[in-house]
Parts: structure tokens; sequence; C-alpha cells
């Protein structure tokens, strides 16, 4: 086999040398007929040869229009002006009529073949009208849920004639293709451009065959790049390319909106069923630990005990009061919408607010070690006191779950200006940087310790949805010397909310 470049450059000589051929003999035939047959004179013989110079721009163009005006010169000299059968002029008026001629030709003929030219370019671009709305058609009906960057390399082969489509996404830097691969598709290229780190618009490179180019582009939206798509095929015109990327990137944005929505719904619906088996867990619960604190003072009250035994009564009373409380306390956590904590402020002094929260966090703390620092002369703070207290007891709490046995717990209050805050640090293993934020968020487990240590990560997201209730902070933060501190912060009383 050949080479496919040689080949191709044959067939090319081959049909513009048998198109010569074709205008020389039409060129023949009417110098016969007119000649020969009819016998008319230059006039009409030149009006004649016009009209063959005319027909052959309007079929084949410039090149073969312009060789078909000199050969018809030739022959008007030759068989019309005197003398005849002669490429001698007699008369130098016939000079002048066959400069004009040839000038008329010509002239004609480039005429014709640019109103050819832009009838083809019009056929063209109106054919890539209806691809380009039959592609926006079928963007629209995408199945998102199968893999987006196959479907849109598959739809622009399919509508634009590519041989090969590649689509790069800007934000995973994957690679999806259709279609035969070619070396031509430099893999660099497509990535520097959907990142943005190139600056051109369209990256083309002429294929060895002609007519056929390698092409690159951005696909944008919203003047952000959101990857890129590069294909292999006929030349398309600028505008085409820009409307195939502008539809590219809506059809990208569309499929990353509905899949963020049914996220977002997935989520909802996943929160209220939590809800709602919180609620019957809790009315579960709260049955039978009725039912077993009527039981245990029935029983302390109407019978006779052992000092032992009445110990041991008292300490099963004490703790179906604590399971109480707890199922009470994490309904209520529960029910506590995102941002919609309701509140009722009242004056709060920061120190009784600490000394109640470890109060009820007696059982938890069993014992251990705190170093509790509020500094003289701090402002009492507008708040809830039971949410606050909710909220500080969620963070001793997680302290607790995340520190060793044994080690320190400290709690500390600062005031700076019209702000009060309220720190809890622990001597843990800190938290990885990049779930500073996310540990905030609803029902979310730390990679870490999501399977070592019991909790249903709502804690956090409860004691920020209070804070900000109250317009207040809360953050997180690794400290140098090991472990992690939370801290929030809360206006305090102005002077004129004091009594």
């Amino acid at each position: 086999m050949g080479n496919p470049q040689t080949n191709q450059r044959s067939r090319r000589i081959t049909g513009w040398v048998t198109r010569a051929l074709a205008c020389l003999g039409l060129v023949a035939a009417t110098t016969w007929a007119a000649f020969s047959l009819l016998r008319v004179n230059s006039l009409i013989a030149g009006f004649a040869y016009v009209l063959v110079v005319l027909v052959v721009a309007a079929k084949w163009g410039l090149a073969e229009s312009f060789l078909t005006s000199v050969a018809s010169m030739l022959c008007l000299n030759y068989f019309f002006l005197p003398p005849v059968l002669s490429l001698t002029i007699a008369d130098p008026q016939n000079w002048v009529a066959l400069f004009v001629f040839l000038v008329t030709a010509i002239t004609a003929s480039k005429l014709s073949s640019n109103a050819r030219q832009r009838a083809d370019e019009a056929q063209a671009r109106r054919v890539e009208v209806e691809r380009l709305y039959q592609f926006s058609r079928s963007l629209m009906l995408i199945d998102t849920i199968r893999d987006l960057g196959v479907l849109i390399a598959e739809q622009v082969k399919q509508h634009f004639g590519f041989s090969s489509v590649v689509f790069c996404d800007g934000l995973t830097g994957e690679f999806s293709m259709t279609g035969a691969p070619d070396e031509g598709l430099e893999q660099q290229v497509l990535r520097d451009i959907a990142v943005g780190g190139a600056t051109w618009f369209v990256w083309r490179k002429e294929s060895t065959a002609k007519g056929i180019e390698v092409i690159v582009a951005p696909v944008s939206l919203g003047g952000k790049i959101v990857g890129s798509i590069g294909a292999i095929g006929p030349a398309v015109s600028e505008p085409a390319l820009q409307a195939i990327a502008n539809m590219v990137g809506i059809a990208v944005e569309r499929a990353r909106q509905q899949d963020a929505a049914s996220r977002m719904e997935a989520a909802r619906q996943n929160e209220r069923l939590r809800g709602i088996l919180l609620d019957a867990l809790a009315h579960d619960f709260t049955t039978p630990l009725t039912s077993i604190k009527g039981a245990i003072t029935a029983v302390r009250s109407a019978y006779q005990h052992q000092a032992e035994e009445d110990d041991l009564l008292e300490v099963v009373e004490e703790e179906s009061d604590k399971l109480t409380g707890m199922i009470d306390e994490t309904v209520a956590m529960a029910r506590i919408e995102p941002g919609r904590a309701r509140i009722q402020r009242r004056q709060l002094c920061i120190m009784n607010l600490v000394r109640s929260s470890v109060d009820r966090l007696k059982s938890l703390l069993d014992g251990r070690p705190l170093d509790i620092q509020i500094h003289d002369g701090i402002s009492p703070v507008t708040a809830d006191p039971d949410m606050i207290g909710l909220a500080l007891r969620q963070l001793i709490g997680n302290a607790v779950k995340y520190s060793p046995p044994g080690s320190i717990i400290a709690i500390s209050a600062i005031q700076a200006d019209d702000t009060v805050t309220v720190r809890v640090r622990d001597q843990g293993p800190g938290i990885p940087e990049n779930e500073l934020e996310s540990i905030f968020e609803r029902f979310y487990r730390g990679n870490r310790t999501q399977n070592s240590v019991a909790g249903t990560g709502m804690g956090l997201s409860v004691a920020r949805d209070i804070i900000n209730a109250h317009q207040g902070r809360l953050w997180a933060e690794n400290l140098a010397e090991g472990g992690a501190q939370f801290s929030f912060s809360l206006p305090t009383l102005k002077e004129d909310q004091k009594p």
C-alpha cells in the first residue's frame, strides 16, 4: 500500500487534469460550432466564449475558468479575427477587442467564482446551524446518570462528523474519548486548556489529509473554564466551535447542578428519616425507663431494705434519671433545625455556665482532671442558658471522647472589647486539616475515628447552629503543642441592657 498522503495528492492532480481537459473540450466544441457549423462573426463567437467561461466558473472554480478564458482568447484570435487561421492581428483595434474580451472573461469568471464560493459558505453555515440545533436538543435530553464526558464526546462526534473526540473535565482532569484514538490529540494541551493554564482560545493543527484539522477548544461558562474538548475531523468555523464549546459548558453545569440538587434532596430526606428514627427511639426508650423509674421508687418506698440494697436501688434510680435526661437532650438536639435554633435570651454569667455544664457531665467526666480558667471581670452575655449550656456540653463531651483517658481538659474564657470567647482544649490527636470545616456538618464523622469512637456526628452541628443563632462564631483549630481546641465567641451584655 502506498503513502496515503501521496495517493491523495495524485487523486487531486488527476481530478484537476480531467477538469482542464473538459474545459478545453468545451472551448473546442464551441469553436467548431461557431466556425464550421454556424459560421458566426467574431462578436457572436466572443459572447459564446464568455458564456462558456461563466459556465465553467460556476461549475468548477477560478483556476478552470482562467484556463478556459485563455483558451477562448486564443481561439477567438485564430479563428475569428483577421487574418483568420493565424495568431497575428492585422487591425490594432482587434488588439483592444481581444484584450477587453480577456479582461471581461477573467473578471466574469472571478465574480462567478466568488458568488459560488459565497453560496457554498452560506450552505455550510446553514448546515452548521442545523447541526448545532440538533446538538443542543440532544444535550438537553442527555442522561446525566451515565458518564457525562463520554456522552458529550459521542454527541459531538455524531452531529459534526468528527472521527475522534476527547473531553477533558476541568474539575477532575479525567479524559473521556470516543472514536479511534489518534496521536494528533495531545493530552497535555487538553489538560492545560481545561485547567485554565492556556491563554489561547482555540488550538488548531492541520492534519495530513486535506480539509482535516485537529482542534482543541476550552469549554467555559460565565468566564470560568470547566473543561476542554478536542476533535479530529473536517474543518469547523470559529463561531460554530464557540457555540459547541458554550453548549457543552451549559450541559456540564446543568449536570453538576442536577447532581448537587439530588444530593441536597437526598441529604434532606436522610436527615428527615434520622429525625423520625430518633423520635421513635426516644419514645421506645422513654416508656421502659419511666416504668423502671416508677418500679424503683415504689420498691424503695414500700419495702424495707438493707443499707447495701438501698444504695444499689439508689444507683439504679439515679442512672435511670440520667438516661432520661440524655434521651431528652438527644431529642432536643435532633429537633434543632440547621440555622433555626429558637432562643430565649437572658443575662448569663460565663462562670455559672461552665460550672453547671461540668456538673451535668460529672458522670461522663468520671474524675477527668479539669483546668478551668475564667478571667476575673468578664462581662455577662445575653444568651439562652439552656441552649448555650447544650452547646458547651457538646464541646466538653467531644473533648472527652477524642482524648486519652486521664488527660487534662482545659476550659477557659477571655474577653476582648464587646466579645467573650470560651475555649475547650483537649490533648487528643487533633483534627486533620482537611476536616476542620467538615466536622461541623450535620452527621459528619471523622475518617480516622468514625469506627473507633461512638457518636452520631450531630453534636458539633447543633452547637454551631446554637452559636450562630446567638450572632456568635464557633471554630476549631489544632494546637502547636498537640490536641485540638474548640472556641466560640458571644457578644457581651451592653450597658443599656444591664439591670
